[in-house]
């Protein structure tokens, strides 16, 4: 609850004073009559009626009070008509076999293994990252772009929670493994054999472009070098940035992972299979060599286009840097529709008026 004119509270201290100064006067002279005896006065006592002889006058009090309050015009929020200017957002989601890589240190990985769990990998915790994105953002439109050797688009931009969410639990990341005909053994949603930085952002800006909203945003997520696909990402980068300077489309790219911890799955020599220890969890082992990153590339991009660019070597420090993220660039200004509530004041006090001069004639009417 909030007040529109909250200085006219102050009208209630002499309002106080007031009461306080006539309840007083109303005892000062009290009335009296002549008895011939005074046994008849000692036998007298104040009946259950005449103890609340001034409940009149105090609802008359409470009356004013409440008066003022009106006076000042409280007034409540509205939840059915909070607003906010939408902004749109596409997400390009790299889905390349390297996602599959997990960043924690051995011990951590024994010790959810030993809980009966496996670690998430780098995909899956931008998954969860982004679920929980998606739910945040009850006034924005998202779309989606998931890539690898190509890009797709999985959803356009929508503001149907239910529906992102459901796509964007069914992706399955391609776990390396194939079957004899070459195909991805875990029905993976793309084979991800390389990564297309530069058509996944171009995709991304075509789902942007046409948007009417003031705030247009490009989050990539990826962890290596573009290495695949037709269009270059710093020409991609300095076209979007060149475009709509008044509503620019903003790209923040997220390098995840190549910190000093990262181990793959391991495979069969001879099979090809995911290795897995008899419990049924997976084999984890040191990559070869390192994965090729390009940081000076997505900084290049940011600064095409005026976002940010972030390096997030570990999975805590992935979902730190987009929590910075939304904190800081994505809160969105909300406007608050408030419901005038002053009758209900008003009223009361109009109420308690009339019932306390009603008793005051009545009930408890004084006599002489």
């Amino acid at each position: 609850m909030r007040f529109e004119s909250p200085l006219l509270l102050l009208l209630l201290i002499p309002a106080i004073a007031a009461i306080v100064f006539g309840l007083r006067r109303l005892h000062a002279a009290p009335a009296f009559l002549k008895f011939p005896s005074l046994d008849a006065v000692r036998r007298a006592h104040p009946s259950r009626l005449g103890r609340l002889v001034d409940l009149p006058r105090w609802l008359q009090a409470l009356a004013l009070l409440l008066a003022v309050v009106a006076l000042a015009r409280p007034q409540i929020e509205d939840p059915d008509e909070l607003t906010g200017e939408g902004a749109d957002f596409v997400i390009a989601l790299d889905m390349s076999g390297s996602m599959n890589a997990v960043d924690l240190p051995p011990e951590k990985i024994v010790a959810m293994q030993q809980a009966g769990r496996e670690p998430p990998n780098r995909f899956e915790a931008a998954k969860e990252i982004l679920q929980r994105f998606i739910r945040s953002r009850d006034q924005d439109r998202i779309g989606l772009v998931i890539f690898a050797g190509k890009a797709y688009v999985k959803f356009p931009l929508t503001m149907d929670q239910e529906a992102m969410l459901s796509i964007l639990d069914g992706l399955v990341l391609d776990d390396r493994s194939r079957t004899a005909d070459g195909a991805c053994g875990n029905a993976c949603t793309i084979t991800g054999e390389s990564t297309a930085i530069g058509d996944a952002l171009a995709r991304a800006f075509k789902r942007v472009e046409a948007s009417e909203s003031r705030s247009r945003s490009i989050i990539l997520i990826t962890d290596g070098d573009n290495n695949a696909g037709t269009a270059a990402p710093e020409e991609v980068a300095r076209f979007i940035g060149q475009q709509s300077p008044e509503r620019p489309v903003r790209v923040y790219p997220f390098l995840v992972g190549g910190g000093e911890h990262t181990y793959m799955p391991a495979f069969h020599q001879f099979t090809g299979r995911l290795l897995r220890t008899p419990d049924g969890l997976r084999v984890y082992e040191k990559p070869e060599q390192p994965f090729p990153v390009n940081p000076a590339l997505l900084r290049q991009i940011a600064q095409h286009t005026g976002g940010e660019f972030f390096e997030a070597p570990t999975e805590d420090a992935f979902r730190q840097a987009f929590s910075d993220l939304e904190k800081t660039r994505f809160a969105s200004p909300v406007v608050r529709r408030y419901r005038e509530v002053f009758l209900w004041p008003l009223g009361a006090a109009f109420a308690l008026f009339l019932l306390g001069e009603a008793l005051a004639m009545t009930v408890w009417r004084r006599w002489p």
